[in-house]
């Protein structure tokens, strides 16, 4: 969607470039851009069916783009083997197995998966939220290899890596008595 909107937005800025340039050359004393107005609406108002022609190119040509934006804008999917062809699994569905995996180890308070595609396999990024008083690297060593044998076992994807971050680790905050 933001591309579509990059591209009206681009389409809007080049009009607008194009009209100030004609008003501009008119504004300077140039008839030509003027006077090629008028021979084009005059030619539009007396040839009806190459008006036809032409309203329905540019209709054609105005649409493509969105077209092209739209269908290559599908969820991203990552291809399983098969012995009967190929099955793709959404980036939704390999997610949800991450955060499964993830939240079976206790010390887990929050997980945040990222997948990238690369040539031999999935890379694995989890932005992780832990509990208070865990060793961090037992935990994590944990959590990725519950992940990778997870996503393995239930997929068949190959996965390269497993990298984790701990962005958090949630402390206890006793609560005060007055």
């Amino acid at each position: 969607m933001k591309e579509v909107k990059n591209v009206i937005a681009y389409f809007v800025g080049a009009f607008f470039i194009i009209a100030a340039g004609w008003i501009l050359t008119i504004v300077s004393g140039w008839n030509l851009p003027y006077e090629a107005l008028l021979e084009g609406l005059n030619w539009l108002k007396f040839h009806p069916w190459e008006d036809l022609i032409l309203a329905a190119a540019l209709l054609v040509l105005g649409i493509l783009p969105f077209l092209r934006f739209r269908a290559g804008r599908g969820e991203p999917t990552f291809i399983a083997p098969s012995r009967l062809g190929e099955v793709r699994i959404s980036e939704a569905a390999m997610k949800d197995i991450v955060v499964r995996s993830g939240y079976d180890i206790p010390a887990v308070r929050q997980l945040q998966p990222h997948l990238r595609q690369r040539e031999d396999g999935i890379e694995v990024l989890i932005y992780a939220q832990l509990n208070p008083e865990v060793v961090i690297p037992e935990t994590i060593e944990q959590l990725q290899v519950k992940v990778k044998e997870d996503i393995e076992r239930f997929t068949g994807i190959r996965i390269v890596e497993v990298k984790v971050l701990v962005r958090n680790v949630e402390t206890a905050h006793p609560s005060r008595v007055r």
